[in-house]
């Protein structure tokens, strides 16, 4: 009972990083359009909506993570026997662990340099940062594995509520790729295209 009490702690945890993720990119993707983003970004750091996002999203994080480390050593001390596998692939743990350590540091990482950033030269810093091709190969990284842990999560969402036809996995991919390529449009359109 108290698994489950945690795991749902955990799935609406994983909702409002969602919903922040999806917000962030609709919002990002203004950056084609320069004055809009510099708009929305001179409201959205000038009342301090910047401040109350970053408290709620570090406390989703916090609360996601901290549940995940218990959920994991539970099932860990439960399980004798590894799971009946039906396809050939298996995801080996420290693989597992490896990526959402990664995950978690990108997230920081990106985190902490925003927070560096000049706000009332968002746009140039943007452009500066993604001028880099380290600084674009660690963002996609970000976001590949991202994508994944994203789909793995949402795919296990549907399980539990008993929506496996392949129709709801597809929707989830697409949603996914949706979001992460958003994300992607900007260091790339960045790098590759503009001057």
């Amino acid at each position: 009972m108290v698994l489950q009490s945690h795991k749902r702690i955990m799935a609406l945890a994983g909702v409002v990083m969602t919903a922040y993720l999806v917000f962030h990119m609709l919002s990002n993707l203004s950056f084609f359009s320069p004055d809009t983003f510099e708009q929305f970004y001179t409201v959205y750091n000038g009342v301090g909506l910047r401040w109350l996002a970053l408290v709620v999203m570090l406390i989703a994080i916090a609360t996601h993570v901290k549940i995940a480390i218990k959920i994991r050593k539970v099932n860990a001390k439960a399980r004798t026997i590894d799971y009946a596998r039906h396809d050939k692939f298996k995801n080996p743990a420290v693989f597992v662990t490896i990526s959402i350590l990664f995950l978690l540091s990108f997230i920081l990482i990106h985190i902490v340099q925003s927070l560096l950033f000049d706000t009332s030269q968002l746009y140039a810093e943007l452009i500066h940062l993604f001028q880099s091709f380290i600084m674009v190969l660690f963002y996609l990284a970000g976001l590949f594995v991202l994508t994944m842990h994203l789909q793995h999560s949402l795919a296990n969402v549907l399980q539990t509520l008993g929506k496996t036809a392949v129709i709801y996995h597809s929707l989830v991919w697409a949603g996914v790729l949706s979001l992460t390529g958003g994300f992607a449009s900007i260091p790339l359109y960045i790098y590759f295209v503009m001057p």
